[in-house]
């Protein structure tokens, strides 16, 4: 097997390794730090904590498009999602679990290239509920989705089996 990944890696450029040196950084944080690797995929990034609500972004990569050529909603979704879980946790500083109980995305316009960034507000936080609204836009401003979402929040931190 080390033979073929050397011989990929081989016929790759420069930028291309770096790359792929990332994600193998990331998918070793992933045993300490859960998403480790999804976040480096999508290059998400906490960006700021305004009165308007916390901030993140994303890059658009040729990974995260599909067949069109445009972002997949996934993706999109996913980033949504991301960022609402990381606001509970930046709500609750000793939260240790928030799951996702519903999510709802409206796709506004497509997103081809540049920087997505998503503002996440709370609309409401108690001891184990919060319920956010999230608006996604390009690097012009342009809304690409709005979405609203529940999460569960917890104290305690259950183990996965694998």
């Amino acid at each position: 097997m080390r033979e073929k990944i050397n011989e990929l890696l081989r016929a790759m450029s420069e930028p291309e390794l770096e790359q792929i040196y990332h994600l193998i950084e990331a998918k070793n944080r992933t045993y300490h730090q859960p998403l480790a690797f999804l976040l480096e995929v999508m290059h998400f990034e906490a960006i700021e904590e305004t009165a308007n609500g916390f901030w993140y972004q994303m890059k658009i990569t040729d990974d995260l498009r599909n067949r069109y050529g445009i972002v997949h909603g996934g993706v999109i979704t996913t980033f949504i999602d991301t960022a609402m879980a990381e606001t509970a946790f930046a709500l609750d500083g000793e939260l240790k679990k928030a799951v996702t109980l519903d999510l709802t995305v409206n796709f506004v316009k497509q997103a081809v290239n540049g920087t997505l960034r998503c503002q996440v507000t709370p609309t409401q936080n108690s001891y184990r509920l919060a319920l956010f609204t999230a608006y996604v836009t390009d690097e012009v401003g342009d809304i690409i989705a709005t979405a609203t979402g529940h999460f569960y929040k917890s104290l305690r931190q259950t183990q996965t089996q694998n």
